[in-house]
């Protein structure tokens, strides 16, 4: 009876210390709610500066740019307008940056140094130099010059982002990549109006390409490879491609039909990557908010 007794003792000691060692302890640390706008913590708001900085300038802000525009948003309480605004200073602001010379030069740097990788393979300057003291004839040598001066032309408003892609498929290096009328033809499609050509739109550019024979694109007509490349960038179907490229770059994905329609009538207009940009990037998809 005694041993039975111990046993029960020893067991019920074996329980209770079983069931001190398992309980919990809850501290409650006072003030030290996270940091929230609109059902939006901080770090997700600092994801989204990152990002921001990052498709427009190629590059993370630094720890002062992070806390600086941190603060705008939460006083703007994340609204559209107020991440626009962070949209519209990095494309325009013209403010002395150590490093980057102003927003607005990084930014035009960076959306030229994207259209390179997307039709040029992403060529250095140093390789487009090369092909500029290659140059055997008068005509390649001008067009590769304008390649090369189309950045401070596009930051200073000269020529638009479609004049832009016009450069890009425009000069022998494009040519080099995209060796002969054939190639050159299905590639300036595709490369612009993310499509290759259909059989008639094929025809006509190639007649005019390789043998500047009069053919009609796009209701307009033209007889050799510049008008060819002219009709191309003047067409309402060039703005479309842009809207795609930007969503590409933007959110990895096409747009939707609905949102291509939302934006192309007033983008023909206003003919302004920055609008573009600054719609796509102010989306909740986009912030991850």
């Amino acid at each position: 009876m005694r041993w039975q007794t111990h046993v029960f003792v020893v067991s019920l000691f074996s329980f209770l210390l079983l069931g001190l060692s398992c309980s919990k302890e809850t501290i409650i640390v006072p003030d030290n709610d996270p940091p929230i706008v609109n059902n939006v913590p901080s770090i997700k708001i600092e994801n989204f500066i990152n990002r921001v900085f990052i498709d427009l300038i190629g590059r993370e802000p630094l720890n002062s740019e992070m806390d600086q525009e941190l603060q705008a948003l939460k006083v703007g309480d994340l609204t559209k307008e107020s991440r626009q605004e962070l949209v519209k200073k990095l494309q325009t602001n013209t403010t002395f940056i150590e490093g980057d010379s102003t927003y607005k030069r990084a930014y035009h740097q960076y959306t030229y140094d994207l259209a390179k990788v997307h039709f040029l393979e992403g060529a250095s300057t140093a390789q487009i130099n090369d092909f500029v003291m290659a140059a055997d004839n008068p005509g390649d040598f001008d067009r590769i010059n304008k390649l090369l001066s189309a950045r401070q032309e596009f930051e200073n408003g000269e020529i638009n982002i479609a004049e832009l892609f016009g450069r890009m498929i425009y000069n022998i290096v494009y040519d080099q990549i995209n060796m002969n009328s054939f190639n050159f033809v299905n590639a300036s499609f595709d490369n612009l109006f993310w499509r290759f050509p259909t059989d008639s739109e094929f025809d006509a550019g190639y007649n005019m390409v390789e043998f500047n024979i009069s053919a009609t694109l796009f209701g307009t007509s033209g007889r050799d490879k510049t008008e060819y490349v002219n009709i191309l960038i003047n067409s309402n179907e060039i703005y479309e491609g842009i809207i795609i490229w930007s969503y590409q770059q933007l959110l990895s994905r096409r747009p939707t039909t609905e949102e291509t329609a939302f934006l192309l009538e007033d983008f023909i207009n206003h003919k302004d990557l920055k609008i573009i940009q600054q719609h796509v990037m102010s989306t909740d998809e986009y912030a991850n908010f």
